[in-house]
Formats: C-alpha cells, sequence, structure tokens
C-alpha cells in the first residue's frame, strides 16, 4: 500500500487521479473511507453522485444518512427509510419554555403543531412561536401531522444569539390515528436491506 497513489488498481493512504483509490480519494471516480468526486463511493462520500453510509450529493443514497436533491437513505434530508420522529418509552424530562425564551435553560419543551400556509409550524398558547427547524425536522413533522394526526410534540430547544432553534423532535405518546401498515413497514426494511446490499457490492466489488 503505497502513501500517495495515482494508480486505480492500487490502494493508497491518499488516492488521487480521473480514477482514485485509497483511504482518502479524491478525484472523478472517487473509490475509500472517505471519498470526494463526481463519483463518490464510501464511507462517507461527498459528490454529485454519491453512495456511503453518510453522504452528501445531488443524487444518491446513504445506509445511514444521506442529504441531496434526490435520494435513498437511512436518515437525512432525502426519502427516508427510518421513521423521523422518536417514539419514547417514557416522555422526556421538560424545561419552562419561558426559561428557553430567555436564554436560560434548553431542553424539551412540550408545544403544540399549529397548522400554516406554508408548513408546520409549533407554537404555544394558540401562538405561533419563532422557532427554527432543520429541514429534516420539518419534513419529518410535516409527515406526521399530515399521515397520523400528530398535534403535540417535545421540542428540544436552545437559545442561540436572537435565535430559537429546534435540533430534535419527540413525539407525544397516544396521538396517531392509525400506526403504519405492516406491508409499509416491510417494504422500508426490504429496501433499506438492498441499499446496503447494494453499497457493500460497491464498495468492496465494483471496479472504478
Amino acid at each position: 500500500m503505497r502513501f500517495l497513489s495515482t494508480d486505480p488498481s492500487e490502494f493508497g493512504v491518499i488516492g488521487v487521479g480521473q480514477e482514485a483509490h485509497g483511504f482518502f480519494a479524491f478525484g472523478q471516480f472517487a473509490r475509500g473511507v472517505v471519498a470526494v468526486g463526481q463519483l463518490a463511493i464510501g464511507v462517507v462520500a461527498v459528490g454529485q453522485v454519491s453512495f456511503s453510509i453518510v453522504g452528501v450529493g445531488q443524487v444518491g443514497g446513504g445506509v445511514g444518512w444521506f442529504a441531496g436533491m434526490l435520494g435513498l437513505g437511512g436518515r437525512g434530508v432525502c426519502l427516508r427509510l427510518i421513521p423521523g420522529l422518536d417514539l419514547p418509552r417514557i416522555p422526556p424530562p421538560e424545561v419552562p419554555l419561558e426559561a428557553v425564551l430567555h436564554g436560560s435553560a434548553r431542553g424539551f419543551v412540550r408545544l403544540a403543531v399549529m397548522t400554516t400556509p406554508d408548513a408546520p409550524a409549533l407554537g404555544a398558547n394558540g401562538q405561533r412561536l419563532p422557532i427554527k427547524l432543520r429541514p429534516q425536522l420539518l419534513w419529518a413533522l410535516d409527515a406526521a401531522s399530515r399521515a397520523h394526526g400528530i398535534r403535540e410534540v417535545f421540542a428540544s430547544l436552545r437559545r442561540e444569539g436572537d435565535v430559537i432553534v429546534c435540533d430534535r423532535l419527540v413525539e407525544v405518546p397516544g396521538q396517531r390515528k392509525g400506526s403504519i401498515p405492516l406491508a409499509v413497514n416491510v417494504l422500508r426494511f426490504v429496501v433499506l436491506v438492498m441499499l446496503a446490499t447494494a453499497w457493500w457490492f460497491a464498495f468492496f466489488e465494483l471496479s472504478l
């Protein structure tokens, strides 16, 4: 194994070139533990087309997490194969909303899910709160409210300067109108297994 490899048939600590193969791979076609390229295959991959465990790309898939315009992934900003809202066995410990708004505390606050023309929002006492949600949380909240009638969530909040940020949502138990059909869950599991198998083949067997 070379430290720097430009030969795609020889693995290197750092692989570079049009066809790169290395622990760190950088090229038009890159395959490695960390891969960056137009076509990137790796444990962590970034590219126009990305196939990985954790990855980012315009198109692709990530077994654990993926973010892109068009893709499949366990979680992330994509078509998710793992549910986006966590179902708790017991409710998380709560902190007062006023304490979060004043920046003296951070933690879970029980809030209402409010319907707006653009997207769902979080509120309390009938008033919408200026809370910034990550895109994947907003997508999950919208899907859960539409499909299952979710009207309340535990939101993990913290204050960053003048902005209240939500970085996690936990569903309040007992709100779902109905469970996800077994056939849908089986299909999601099968697709996730197929995605993992395809990644294994691409990472270990496929020749660039």
